[in-house]
């Protein structure tokens, strides 16, 4: 007869009664080693080791010993799971769900000592679903009479625990001023007003080493005393707590305890800090990491912001000057243009000029961003300007000077109300001239790589429908988003095989390792 090893594993999910000698984790372990010993006939054995989880919810998969389970599972370790009752294992329909599964994955039991259940027939799963639906049932009514009690103990002024603020100790439920930093609390309200700007009092703050709360955690270990960040003065020069009040959600219950603010210097701050928030300059959403953020201005010397739209399920991308009501100044002959075809654009322009030994260790729109220095948007012509220190020497106009200028002649065509362009001439004659449909392609090939790794598409298949393009056209160009480091600047710098096209090169199935890459590119002429 084949021995079947069986794993109990216990669950309680408070910390209380665990330093006890008998507590009940030792009852339910006690309990499920009686019914493994009950089974002994029929080969049941129950293994040294110990899944015990103290003081873990049972909504919560995080637990040490459920992953040390689940791990020795996976290991092929272990042939039953026995548990005092089904929710010890977890009270979560969904997890349960997913347990179970992987017990299916290595053929693996699971018995409840206190309600007959077997995994394997359909009607032991039906009876083991509802009752998990009960438990989950039960963890939910729990929750919500936890935030009905916090909430009705918030109105009534109570403190429901976790770390006061810097100014305060909890006591009773109750906050308490703490003299000494309930004075700094007050010095940085003053402080501010004198100021009248959150980055330098966080500057001065930082010069005179203000630190924030500091405590000892339940564990020991020290907490807080830290240099103040620029967001944690924001949060303590609009939290209400310094007026007296508690906050739950979205309701405020005044005078709960003694207030560190008059209410006179509370409006002032709060009047500042709206204002300094009505001055700040109108920033457009951006999907993905703009190049020429900050760096790219139309012909009249505004600068132009990344923005994008939606139509369609698909998301496109411009640099615009943005103008808002009552904005008389003038605006440059191209107020909007696509952002894709001008990163590429100005990506081909720089890779000519560019020198190898430019920021090696860096990826290349990080090399090409390192080296720009402004970029001018007209109608006619784009300058861009590159910093002279990572251009070739034989470029043109490098020597001596700290930026060099490349004045790119251009010309517009519309597609779809998205204004497009395209380089009348490249760089310089005397220099390697790009493919500009590789580079445009890898361009491409990099920005899909992102969307996919970043979670944006969920599939190459989702990507071509986002895109409007057949997927096998994607599945194509994808993978110049993985060639070699050293194939990518030869491309960049136009000194690839002039038979390596974009056709010649996606013909056939690019290989993964980049040695095969170099040896397939060696044998383009």
């Amino acid at each position: 007869m084949k021995a079947l090893r069986c794993a109990i594993y216990t669950r309680k999910s408070s910390e209380e009664g665990l330093e006890q000698g008998f507590n009940s984790l030792d009852a339910q372990r006690e309990a499920c080693a009686a019914y493994v010993l009950s089974q002994a006939g029929e080969g049941w054995k129950a293994l040294p080791a110990v899944y015990d989880d103290g003081g873990f919810s049972g909504g919560n998969m995080q637990r040490p010993a459920m992953q040390r389970l689940l791990g020795d599972i996976d290991k092929g370790l272990i042939d039953i799971v026995v548990v005092y009752k089904v929710d010890r294992l977890t009270r979560s329909l969904s997890d349960f769900s997913k347990i179970v599964d992987r017990f299916d994955a290595k053929a693996v039991s699971f018995v409840s000592v206190t309600q007959a259940f077997n995994t394997t027939s359909s009607m032991g799963r039906l009876t083991l679903n509802m009752l998990l639906s009960f438990a989950q049932f039960e963890r939910e009514v729990t929750g919500e009479r936890i935030r009905d009690k916090i909430a009705a103990s918030k109105a009534k002024g109570m403190w429901m625990g976790g770390r006061p603020p810097l100014g305060y100790d909890g006591a009773d439920h109750r906050l308490l001023i703490n003299e000494p930093e309930a004075q700094t609390v007050r010095a940085i309200f003053v402080r501010y007003l004198e100021l009248g700007s959150v980055v330098k009092l966080t500057r001065e703050l930082a010069d005179t080493n203000v630190r924030s709360k500091f405590w000892i955690a339940r564990d020991g270990s020290p907490r807080g005393g830290k240099v103040l960040a620029r967001g944690a003065i924001y949060h303590l020069l609009a939290n209400h707590v310094y007026r007296g009040s508690i906050c739950h959600g979205e309701r405020r219950y005044p005078d709960a305890h003694a207030a560190i603010i008059d209410e006179a210097t509370w409006d002032e701050v709060q009047a500042a800090l709206a204002g300094n928030e009505r001055g700040k300059p109108t920033t457009p959403k951006v999907g993905y990491s703009a190049l020429l953020r900050g760096i790219l201005f139309d012909d009249l010397g505004n600068l132009m912001q990344p923005t994008h739209t939606q139509r369609h399920g698909r998301r496109y991308h411009y640099y615009i000057t943005p103008g808002r009501t009552g904005d008389l100044r003038e605006i440059g002959s191209l107020p909007r243009i696509g952002a894709s075809v001008l990163d590429a654009l100005v990506v081909e322009q720089v890779s000519a000029v560019l020198r190898q030994g430019w920021r090696p260790e860096d990826d290349t729109p990080t090399r090409i961003r390192a080296a720009l220095h402004r970029v001018v948007l007209g109608a006619a012509k784009i300058i861009v300007g590159v910093q002279g220190e990572a251009c070739r020497s034989d470029t043109p106009n490098a020597a001596g000077n700290s930026v060099i200028e490349i004045a790119v002649p251009i010309k517009l065509k519309h597609r779809q109300s998205a204004v497009l362009l395209s380089a009348e001439c490249s760089a310089p004659a005397s220099l390697a001239t790009p493919d500009r449909a590789l580079v445009r392609a890898l361009c491409v090939a990099r920005e899909w790589r992102r969307r996919l790794e970043s979670g944006e598409v969920e599939s190459t298949r989702e990507l071509a429908r986002l895109e409007g393009l057949c997927h096998r056209h994607t599945g194509r160009l994808l993978p110049l988003a993985y060639l070699a480091p050293d194939l990518v600047g030869s491309i960049l710098e136009g000194r690839q095989p002039r038979s390596m096209t974009l056709q010649a090169l996606t013909v056939q199935p690019l290989p993964k390792r980049w040695d095969d890459q170099r040896r397939l590119v060696a044998s383009f002429r």
